[in-house]
């Protein structure tokens, strides 16, 4: 049992077909020319400045079942 029709559209045999969403067409551009790691660590300072130790938290109650 067929329930779609065929196409009768044919691509040249030199363009392999490429996948739904491979890119969208566009480049990959990155935000900034500078090295990622020292974005990541001018980020890292900020935070740390903003909230120089880890906030106090409360014991597990549950005993530790950590089940997604």
């Amino acid at each position: 049992m067929k329930s779609s029709v065929k196409s009768t559209e044919s691509k040249p045999v030199s363009q392999p077909r490429q996948p739904l969403a491979g890119g969208g067409g566009l480049a990959p551009t990155s935000a900034s020319p500078r090295d990622p790691y020292a974005v990541l660590d001018d980020l890292m300072v900020v935070v740390e400045a903003l909230c120089p130790r880890w906030p106090a938290r409360d014991m597990f109650k549950d005993g530790g079942d950590f089940r997604l």
